[in-house]
């Protein structure tokens, strides 16, 4: 189903993990959307330009034509609660223009969930701009008790270190 966030629209899409095959596999929606295909799989990243860019992970599609039919880096965004979020793109040619798309990952707690936010034809090409947006999208889907505990959790993490310890955050 098409939603709306600050003037752009996205369309939401529910993978859940097959453990047998390691594959994240598209679950049934209201509306079909054939820009991603029906099984993903998550890869350490091999070429170094995409580790530069910050994506040590990409998701991609099956082989079609001896070519990837999905591909993106998954550049780490935000952790909130049991969830942690990643950013990344997809491409098309339009009129004979590359038009970028962007698409925001959310990974449950235990990974076997994955929600796509895919913004078709929107993209936010300054990296701050795009951070920004990423940040405030997260923000306005995250439950409101998520985010208070969170920010009680970030306060006890600031008293903390005030007082000299070292604390660290799980990744």
């Amino acid at each position: 189903m098409k939603k709306m966030f600050n003037s752009s629209v996205y369309v939401e899409l529910t993978y859940k993990l097959n453990s047998a095959t390691g594959r994240y596999e598209k679950q049934p929606g209201i509306m079909p959307f054939s820009k991603l295909p029906y099984e993903l799989r998550i890869e350490s990243t091999q070429k170094t330009h995409i580790v530069r860019q910050g994506a040590k992970r990409i998701i991609t599609g099956r082989l079609k034509n001896k070519k990837k039919a999905f591909f993106t880096g998954l550049i780490p965004a935000i952790a909130i609660g049991e969830s942690y979020y990643c950013l990344g793109n997809d491409y098309e040619f339009v009129q004979g223009e590359k038009k970028n798309s962007l698409i925001i990952f959310k990974f449950s707690e235990n990974s076997e969930c994955l929600t796509l936010y895919y913004f078709n034809l929107f993209y936010k090409n300054n990296w701050a701009a795009r951070k920004k947006f990423v940040e405030a999208f997260i923000l306005s889907i995250t439950p409101t008790e998520i985010l208070i505990e969170e920010y009680k959790t970030m306060q006890s993490i600031a008293l903390l270190k005030k007082r000299g310890f070292t604390v660290t955050r799980p990744e």
